[in-house]
């Protein structure tokens, strides 16, 4: 029997797969991280992060951009929003469903926004801006466009803290604020309109975020900037998987390479699609991954090219009808997985085109 074997990179996203799909947007002349950010409803960080770039509102060079749309959903807040500082982005929930990712301004470091669990406390269609003591100001400013708290104001019951439109577009995305969270206007109409007063809001700070998707035995990792300096990037990082009982299945190199680069990209950090030949003559995929660097399946793929199995305490006891091959296996997520190619080779199953 040949078993013909390819190995593909699944390029798709333990809570949640992630979900949304990145894209490449071909930019025209005059485009700038702004226009670009504001048309696909990201933050100026968002899109200069995902491609080397420097913020500013220069005219981008004509060129292909990567376009980070795929996330990884926070823990679900019934019927509410949750803000994760360092991704510069809140998610609104309906019922247990995300139904909008909006990105923000945040806090300054030394004006960190707070975290934990609020409400909206107050509602207010052109609201007026009484300037704290920061501003050097004394005289409320009226609704208009030189309000600092442009034509929307949603309160968090914290005094002076709130998620507001601005006048600054140019900000959304970045740790510029005293505190509040800006919205770009539009989007703040938007999201006014979604929400009701007594609506939870949860703040959290997670600089690394994890995802696993049990369809493609998938992890997808994205790692932000650590704004407030609250963690050690690379053990973070480290914790997050190990937490997630998936650090053992990425590559050192390439998580060392996402925390040096902190850009906030959703990417697959482990999964392998394997195609075989079946004992019936078909081609059948199945999800793998590596452990240390090693391609790992499940034993469904053994049973697809006529092999048998059993667990005998640590290890699959894997035979066809003359010989038998105890094999290690390792749990992913609740699934146990054996290093592949050792077994085909012992069975005879040889012919393995990469």
């Amino acid at each position: 029997m040949i078993l013909i074997l390819w190995l593909l990179l699944a390029l798709q996203g333990p809570a949640l797969p992630s979900q949304g799909t990145n894209q490449i947007y071909h930019s025209q002349p005059g485009d700038t991280l702004l226009s670009v950010a504001r048309r696909y409803r990201l933050g100026l960080e968002h899109v200069a992060w995902a491609n080397g770039r420097p913020i500013d509102l220069k005219a981008l060079p004509v060129s292909n951009y990567r376009i980070p749309l795929r996330r990884i959903p926070p823990v679900p807040l019934t019927d509410g929003l949750v803000l994760n500082l360092p991704e510069r982005g809140v998610y609104a929930f309906q019922g247990p469903k995300c139904v909008g990712f909006y990105p923000v301004a945040i806090g300054m470091p030394g004006w960190d926004t707070p975290t934990g669990s609020f409400t909206i406390h107050d509602r207010t269609i052109n609201p007026t801006w009484y300037p704290p003591s920061w501003a050097g100001e004394t005289a409320p400013v009226g609704p208009g466009p030189a309000n600092p708290l442009g034509d929307r104001w949603m309160g968090l019951g914290l005094r002076g803290y709130g998620m507001h439109a601005t006048n600054r577009p140019d900000s959304i995305g970045g740790a510029l604020s005293h505190g509040c969270i800006r919205m770009y206007p539009e989007l703040a109409r938007e999201l006014y309109d979604r929400v009701r007063v007594g609506t939870p809001v949860r703040i959290e700070y997670l600089p690394v975020k994890v995802a696993w998707d049990d369809q493609t035995f998938t992890a997808s990792l994205a790692v932000f900037p650590d704004v407030y300096h609250r963690c050690q990037l690379a053990a973070e990082a480290r914790r997050v998987l190990s937490d997630a009982q998936l650090l053992d299945w990425v590559e050192p190199k390439h998580l060392a390479e996402i925390v040096s680069k902190s850009t906030g990209f959703t990417e697959s950090i482990s999964g392998e699609q394997i195609q075989v030949s079946t004992a019936t003559g078909e081609t059948k995929g199945f999800p793998g991954a590596r452990w240390r660097g090693r391609l790992h399946c499940t034993p469904e793929l053994l049973e697809a090219v006529g092999l048998r199995w059993q667990r005998r305490g640590q290890q699959l006891l894997i035979e066809d009808v003359s010989r038998q091959y105890p094999a290690d296996y390792h749990n992913l997520q609740g699934h146990p997985m054996v290093e592949i190619l050792p077994v085909l080779e012992f069975f005879g199953l040889t012919d393995i085109a990469h």
